[in-house]
């Protein structure tokens, strides 16, 4: 529920839409449709790129509004029809939009790695049992925190997640409305490995870069203009890290690195213009790992092990001492499921990818 009850402070203006881009310019034919990374309901970014015969999409925003969003943005810079939609992950707030881009251009081809393909087929049904129960769960747990003076975590609730969490309690009605709205499009195409679309001197590459949020992450890549999307396996200002593959993580991040980007995309907050959010995660992860590793060495179990994870190093450049975004440090990263990740990476498994 927590993650479901974002409101962003930089975006809790009264009457501001709550399913709205900021679109940016990265370079000509180039835009990207950015989220404040705390703004309820929590959708992702997403990027389109015009080509010479048409567009190509980049992920597709969590709701049937997002996804109207970038069609109307889309209709606005060109006459050229989307072509191509490309998911980076199986998460709704990244491809519950896709029925309102499949709604507008029905010839577009919808693509993703076969792992994600398989997590939207096999979460569909789930999904339209969830959704309609969703919003009389989110209400009922903010109006039982706010009473209670308590955040959704039972933290004493300081100024800014208050207003945070009022606002979000006043658009669950928009968000309801956008729930009871939304299907699930399954992509029809894969992409396992990597797809190079070229047109003149415009090239676009997707690739799967191994296993870091998911096991079907997909990385968009334009080299000419030194671009990269990267979905959630990079988000700012603090990481989210429900299921992260550990043991590969590092390496991707690497890769990523590699590419000498000019400008990174992240799953969801501001575009960055240099490596320091990679330099961060990476950061993260390994001493997560390196901490568990010494923790297991140790002897100690599971529980043991993961309640000894000290992030007290970590934190700190993510959060620079602000307590709203402290609390979301606490949330996202140092939760169970990081140090649970590290501990599976560490015996030879493989995390669970919560829906």
């Amino acid at each position: 529920l927590a993650a479901l009850c974002l409101g962003a402070l930089a975006a809790l203006a009264a009457g501001a839409d709550p399913f709205a881009y900021q679109w940016e310019q990265l370079a000509p034919g180039v835009w990207a449709g950015v989220r404040d990374p705390f703004e309820l309901p929590q959708e992702g970014n997403a990027v389109f790129v015009v080509m010479r015969a048409g567009v190509v999409v980049f992920d597709a925003g969590g709701s049937p509004a997002m996804g109207e969003a970038i069609v109307a943005q889309v209709r606005a810079v060109t006459d050229l029809p989307v072509t191509h939609v490309v998911i980076s992950h199986w998460h709704g707030d990244h491809m519950r939009g896709l029925q309102a881009i499949r709604a507008a251009f029905p010839q577009a081809a919808v693509l993703a790695h076969p792992h994600t393909r398989q997590w939207i087929e096999q979460t569909r049904d789930r999904w339209l049992k969830r959704r309609v129960s969703m919003v009389p769960n989110i209400r009922k747990a903010l109006d039982a925190a706010l009473a209670a003076g308590q955040d959704l975590a039972g933290r004493p609730l300081i100024p800014e997640e208050k207003a945070w969490l009022e606002q979000g309690l006043a658009n669950t009605a928009r968000l309801d409305e956008e729930n009871r709205r939304t299907d699930y499009v399954v992509p029809e195409g894969a992409i396992e490995d990597e797809l190079v679309l070229r047109a003149g001197r415009r090239e676009i590459r997707f690739f799967h870069p191994g296993d870091a949020h998911t096991a079907g992450d997909l990385i968009m890549w334009l080299p000419r203009e030194r671009i990269v999307a990267t979905g959630d396996v990079v988000t700012t200002p603090v990481p989210l890290m429900p299921s992260s593959y550990t043991g590969s993580y590092v390496a991707v991040l690497e890769r990523i690195r590699a590419l000498g980007f000019a400008a990174l995309v992240p799953g969801h907050g501001a575009v960055q213009r240099d490596g320091r959010a990679i330099d961060l995660l990476e950061a993260l992860v390994r001493g997560v790992g390196s901490q568990m590793h010494a923790l297991v060495g140790q002897g100690l179990g599971e529980e043991a092990a993961i309640g000894g994870i000290d992030y007290s190093g970590l934190e700190a450049p993510f959060t620079h001492g602000d307590p709203f975004l402290e609390h979301r440090f606490q949330d996202y990263v140092a939760g169970a499921e990081l140090a649970r990740a590290a501990w599976r990476a560490e015996n030879g498994e493989v995390p669970e990818e919560p829906f």
